[in-house]
């Protein structure tokens, strides 16, 4: 009995640890009006600034969720935007850069 006793108390005290005791919810996914706002603040910054190279790889990611989230619009700019992953001079990143953002309004 006091065997039995300890096994139920136990699995008592164990049972919120196993389910988890958190009450949040599971992280939303972003909506398509916050990547496009996350894609063109990022490209905002190669206007700016002419960077690339590694620089570009957040726009690398924000690219890829725009195509799951509004794929109309990656396909819209998706021919400026592999321009501008290509593009050697700054000053050709930031006219890309520029012009994809109009083609995200």
């Amino acid at each position: 009995m006091k065997s039995l006793f300890a096994l139920l108390t136990g699995l008592a005290l164990l049972l919120p640890v196993m389910t988890g005791c958190s009450s949040e919810a599971a992280p939303e996914a972003p909506s398509s009006a916050a990547i496009i706002g996350s894609f063109k603040s990022n490209l905002q910054v190669v206007v700016d600034t002419g960077e690339g190279g590694s620089g570009l790889d957040v726009l690398r990611s924000d690219f890829e969720e725009l195509q799951k989230q509004a794929p109309e619009k990656a396909s819209a700019v998706e021919q400026d935007y592999n321009s501008l992953m290509k593009a050697a001079k700054p000053e050709d990143r930031k006219t890309l850069a520029a012009k994809i953002i109009a083609g995200l309004e």
